[in-house]
């Protein structure tokens, strides 16, 4: 009885009716997605940091820099590529969410202004959640899959944490008043 009911159903739309509300659909979505790229009618404002060098005052090897570029940068940093979808509402409310609460975590354009006691915490940071496989998080992978770690590229940032650590205590070391 259910199944004669659906099959009476389907066979009430007319093909110009199916049409009609295909169109409406469409327009829809056309509408939405033009209304949405005016929650941002002008590109994401550029930081006075977006030229500047990636953990500046740090003693970052090429290999790792590239790591970091193709992996961080998005992120984590003041050179943030903005895709296309960043400017279409909803999505770009997410986008810009994200990007906001990574760089309230670890803003790799601003490390020249962190304590070094900070930067050690973070150095260790970022070595845990490499470890943990939690950065970067597979939902940006997903769409972005040139940001993901290989073991050499993970490996490679792990131990240059660890070197780094030991360069600012070290210099924090001599630094510090003789008794």
């Amino acid at each position: 009885m259910n199944q004669t009911v659906m099959d009476s159903s389907h066979a009430a739309l007319s093909p110009s009716r199916r049409r009609a509300i295909a169109g409406l659909a469409v327009s829809s979505l056309l509408v939405w997605i033009l209304a949405s790229v005016f929650v941002h009618p002008l590109p994401h404002e550029v930081s006075d940091r977006a030229s500047a060098p990636l953990l500046p005052g740090a003693d970052s090897p090429p290999l790792v820099a590239g790591v970091i570029q193709h992996a961080c940068v998005n992120c984590h940093s003041e050179k943030t590529q903005w895709p296309w979808y960043s400017r279409v509402a909803p999505v770009s409310w997410l986008v810009e969410n994200d990007v906001k609460h990574a760089r309230e975590h670890l803003n790799l354009s601003r490390w020249d202004g962190l304590q070094e006691v900070d930067q050690r915490m973070l150095l260790t940071a970022i070595a845990t959640v490499i470890e943990n496989h939690e950065m970067p998080p597979h939902k940006y992978v997903v769409l972005h899959p040139e940001a993901k770690l290989s073991a050499d590229d993970a490996i490679r940032v792990i131990e240059w944490t660890r070197a780094e650590r030991r360069r600012l205590r070290t210099s924090a070391l001599n630094m510090s008043p003789k008794q």
